[in-house]
């Protein structure tokens, strides 16, 4: 399983149960349970209600594998669970999604990208959109792979490839997603149409991802991770397009929210919208393996000029500009990211975007004066204020002129 950084010689010594990491329970061993449990039921077959859940691989694209996962006998609504970021949220540990990942089976079939019809015929596209779990029976050949880990992703469950994949229930598949399948509108569009009908962003990454959205002739497979990123990237940008033309916020106001080891605070101030997002990496987390802490900083300027692509960066946008865009106010925005030790694997990007939303949802914790007072005490590494921007005048952001 990757995304751990534990050193291997501590692992030799340590055997699973001296806990010499710091960690309360060994993630590996973990991980090797929930596989066991999971081969108990798989001899070549496995059964049970994708909640839904589908991922889209990117390696040897344009021939890409698409895996359906299935929790083996477990049917109906309770198979949701299992592939539900929302409502893990405050409920599950590290410890909590690694099992209930690894309690999947991950039916594995390799599909050309411009192929989609083929999903449709079989109906695995409509069953990964669905609004309720979806009874699937896979038959498997070879050996189950581990856990697969990814920055952007849910784990992938064990993995199998599947000689077949049938579909033993009706997927019902949500109204606004159904009409779009018919339509010939640019993909964007889609997005932004699906998102204003209520649809929410994870059903909206897997449409995007199998191929159910965008000008027909021009429809592919899309890699989940890809998907993620341009869902993201896609309402944030509309979003964005509206809070340029509101009033500027009034006061400085800070929000805070924690989970699963990384700490968010955010700053919003008045002034014309940009955006700045602060990670602070600290030694033993999950992508840093040496003795100092690791500061990554992305910047959006007025112009909506970005400088990089950044995943976690466009994960936490999103939610600020729904509320800006509630509260009908236009501000600067700096995020900072404390990423602990205790955040010891990576778990996708979920996580960023639930917890800035419930932190915004919980309202500010400090306005006006005493924001800054409150920042430098809930920031552990007070290296980082140097990152902060700089206050500018209103004509040199409008200018995209580069600032500090």
């Amino acid at each position: 399983m990757t995304g751990i950084r534990i050193k291997p010689e501590l692992c030799l010594v340590c055997k699973g149960y001296r806990n010499l990491c710091g960690l309360p329970r060994c993630p590996i061993l973990e991980r090797r349970l929930a596989l066991s449990r999971v081969g108990r039921y798989i001899n070549g077959h496995v059964d049970g209600s994708s909640p839904p859940s589908v991922v889209v691989g990117e390696v040897g694209y344009p021939v890409v594998k698409v895996m359906f996962n299935i929790p083996p006998n477990i049917h109906g609504i309770d198979a949701a669970y299992y592939d539900d970021p929302s409502g893990w949220w405050g409920r599950l540990s590290l410890y909590d999604i690694i099992k209930l990942r690894s309690s999947m089976v991950a039916a594995s079939m390799r599909i050309k990208v411009n192929e989609t019809q083929a999903l449709y015929d079989n109906e695995l596209a409509p069953a990964s959109v669905s609004e309720k779990p979806v009874d699937m029976e896979a038959r498997l050949k070879g050996k189950l792979t581990g856990l697969s880990i990814n920055e952007l992703l849910v784990p992938t469950p064990p993995a199998a490839t599947a000689l077949r994949i049938n579909v033993s229930s009706n997927p019902k598949v949500p109204r606004v997603i159904d009409r779009l399948i018919n339509d010939d509108a640019k993909a964007s569009d889609a997005v932004w149409e699906a998102y204003k009908g209520g649809l929410s962003v994870y059903t909206l990454i897997r449409a995007l991802s199998m191929g159910m959205l965008g000008e027909r002739r021009r429809r592919r497979l899309v890699p989940t991770r890809w998907s993620i990123t341009a869902v993201d990237s896609i309402i944030g940008g509309r979003l964005r397009g509206r809070v340029l033309s509101l009033p500027e916020l009034s006061e400085e106001l800070l929000f805070y929210g924690e989970y699963l080891g990384n700490r968010f605070i955010i700053m919003l101030r008045p002034g014309a919208y940009r955006a700045r997002w602060i990670e602070i990496w600290y030694p033993s987390s999950a992508l840093v393996t040496g003795k100092d802490a690791v500061i990554h900083v992305v910047d959006e300027d007025y112009g909506g000029r970005f400088s990089e692509m950044d995943g976690g960066f466009y994960a936490a946008r999103l939610p600020i500009l729904e509320y800006l865009n509630k509260t009908g106010r236009t501000a600067e925005v700096v995020i900072f990211r404390e990423v602990l030790p205790s955040y010891f694997v990576t778990v996708g990007n979920w996580h960023i975007r639930e917890t800035v939303r419930r932190a915004l949802e919980n309202g500010p914790i400090g306005k006006g004066t005493e924001v800054h007072e409150l920042l430098n005490r809930l920031l552990t590494y007070k290296g980082a204020l140097r990152f902060m921007p700089s206050r500018i005048s209103r004509i040199t952001d409008y200018l995209g002129v580069e600032h500090g």
